[in-house]
């Protein structure tokens, strides 16, 4: 049924039972899995943080904000709002995503599959998914969904959603 599966991943414990499934139809109908991770350079500081310290990666995350406030912020407070507006560094989002595809493959590898590709690309990530499924002629996505409010999902609008709208092939949102 499906040859090409498609599994974006951001960390999240949606995106971890997405990952499930995905292996789970991969090993069933002997199909590709790609997994793609593409950062998400809206999401704030204290998100960053609360993903770092589950996964023990805070660290990392606390030894990069120390240094962009260094730099960013020399001539001003370095305060956690300043450092909110200005943005995440993208080594820090690199650094991450590189901890989420290696969790990913870990996994892949604990459940035996072998037949799995791993991306971290940069952009906005509805579009990189789209971009992925036509690039590689993906038949299935299968991703988490987050959970937006109503409103929030109405206004802004969440990735998934966005994919499962304009995707030409067979979507499966996961919570």
């Amino acid at each position: 049924m499906f040859k090409r599966i498609l599994c974006p991943i951001d960390g999240s414990d949606h995106a971890h039972k997405a990952l499930d499934l995905a292996i789970d139809l991969a090993k069933r109908y002997e199909a590709k899995l790609f997994i793609l991770h593409v950062p998400h350079r809206s999401e704030d500081i204290e998100a960053l943080q609360r993903f770092a310290g589950t996964e023990g990666l805070s660290k990392h995350v606390n030894t990069e904000m120390d240094r962009l406030r260094a730099m960013d912020f020399q001539a001003s407070v370095a305060s956690e709002s300043a450092f909110r507006e200005a943005g995440i560094s993208p080594r820090l989002l690199i650094e991450v995503g590189q901890y989420i595809i290696n969790e990913a493959k870990k996994h892949v590898e604990e459940n035996d599959l072998h037949n799995a590709e791993f991306r971290l690309e940069g952009g906005n990530p509805p579009d990189r998914i789209l971009q992925c499924l036509a690039d590689e002629e993906i038949d299935c996505v299968i991703m988490g969904t987050r959970g937006l409010s109503a409103w929030k999902g109405l206004y802004l609008g969440s990735v998934s959603h966005k994919v499962a709208n304009r995707a030409p092939c067979t979507c499966i949102a996961v919570k």
